[in-house]
């Protein structure tokens, strides 16, 4: 198996000197973010592409480069491809991955790597077992914001880090008009899957990047899920929605904890603050490539003041920024991680997005999807106050039932749009 890197932050991408065979097959809604980030890294040949779909390989090609291949078998028996880009539906991953890892090619897949931990664990074995690299999304660990608040934490700009707070609740999904969002080439956003999937499966891997990068891997951890809007999906069964809002508490190895919260009910709130002895690091959106990075000192107080923090300054960035970007709600470094993928195999070592440490993201993420953090009864005893009560709380409850059914009747009348 090829060496791991040492360093702790990724820096600046570099030119391996060669071209890089790719070829990318699933070429849905995700595949913009790749195609528009490739000519940061000049070194990424795209050969072309595959899609059960053959228009959607064929728009691909048309804006991005390459050839359509007849189906994936041809695609894996192209002698220039070198890396293979995974970005088929969640429940494809695994098996594509596998095919592409036994087809001697190395592998970079969306995330997660597959949707079971033995299934991934497999993947990492096979890899090794044939010296091929394999790696997973998210790459935001590239942006400027990312790379700039790990120098600082590692630079020791707020002391050592005791407590850090994330956060990647993207706001009430089902409230918003999600049919209506269209990559580039005019692909829908899979909401269905997306939803199945869960926010945690989605969206964990944003933020524990980043932490398991700084504080290195989680040692102990406790978790709890949600399902609060799941009725509000009318394509779908409830019972087939994922728990849409969760909240874990992570000890990683340096002795750091942190709170996080992955969700789509709550308004959005994706921040990430480190706090240390000596200060915090701040990012206001994690979800930006360029987000400002915050630095505020901890400084003498007096008194009853209780503004122990000095206003904040802004960082200047570590690396410059990307010059070819995916203009949309969000801008994520994506294609990096596939260029970082290309440079370690022309280096013959492991990439910073090493298999071993997207397993341990997953690891962590399956079980903060699965909340299986011990969840404590609490006895109440008799009490003579009503707000105590049982039957107060059956007022409650019943309060809550009414107040749905009234909103429910208020959409319906007010003419909510209806999927």
């Amino acid at each position: 198996m090829p060496p791991h890197a040492t360093a702790r932050v990724p820096g600046e991408l570099v030119n391996p000197g060669r071209p890089v065979g790719i070829a990318f097959t699933g070429c849905g809604y995700a595949a913009d973010f790749y195609g528009a980030t490739l000519p940061n890294y000049p070194w990424l040949d795209v050969r072309g592409a595959y899609d059960i779909r053959a228009d959607r390989a064929q728009s691909f090609v048309h804006e991005y480069g390459g050839r359509v291949y007849g189906s994936f078998d041809e695609l894996l028996a192209d002698p220039t491809v070198a890396i293979v880009v995974n970005l088929t539906p969640v429940t494809l991953h695994h098996s594509v991955s596998k095919a592409a890892l036994l087809a001697g090619k190395h592998v970079y897949s969306e995330k997660p790597l597959a949707t079971r931990l033995d299934e991934a664990s497999e993947l990492v074995r096979l890899a090794g077992q044939r010296s091929l690299l394999l790696s997973s999304a998210p790459s935001t660990v590239f942006s400027q914001s990312a790379q700039t608040l790990m120098q600082a934490v590692d630079d020791g700009l707020v002391g050592r880090p005791r407590l850090v707070h994330a956060a990647l609740d993207m706001g009430a999904l089902a409230f918003m008009a999600y049919t209506d969002w269209h990559s580039k080439r005019g692909v829908p956003w899979p909401f269905e899957d997306e939803v199945r999937n869960g926010c945690v499966m989605e969206h964990a891997g944003y933020q524990l990047s980043w932490l398991v990068a700084m504080f290195g891997p989680v040692v102990r951890m406790a978790a709890h899920t949600a399902s609060l809007l799941v009725d509000e999906w009318t394509t779908l069964d409830a019972r087939e929605v994922a728990p849409d809002h969760s909240l874990g508490f992570l000890e990683f190895a340096d002795g750091t904890v942190g709170r996080i919260s992955i969700g789509w009910v709550a308004p959005t709130d994706q921040t990430l603050t480190v706090i240390g002895d000596k200060g915090t690091l701040s990012v206001g959106d994690v979800w930006q490539a360029s987000e400002p990075v915050m630095l505020r000192r901890r400084v003498d107080t007096n008194g009853k003041d209780h503004a122990y923090l000095a206003p904040p300054e802004q960082l200047p960035f570590v690396v410059p920024a990307a010059g070819y970007r995916y203009t949309d709600t969000h801008d994520l470094t994506v294609g990096a991680g596939v260029a970082d993928l290309a440079w370690a195999a022309a280096e013959n070592r492991q990439p910073f997005l090493s298999s071993d440490f997207c397993l341990h993201l997953l690891d962590v993420s399956l079980r903060l999807a699965k909340g299986t953090g011990v969840a404590e009864s609490v006895a109440v005893p008799p009490s003579a106050d009503e707000k105590l009560s049982d039957s107060y709380t059956r007022h409650l409850v019943t309060a809550g039932q009414r107040h749905t059914r009234r909103s429910a009747t208020a959409d319906l009348a007010g003419g909510k749009r209806r999927t």
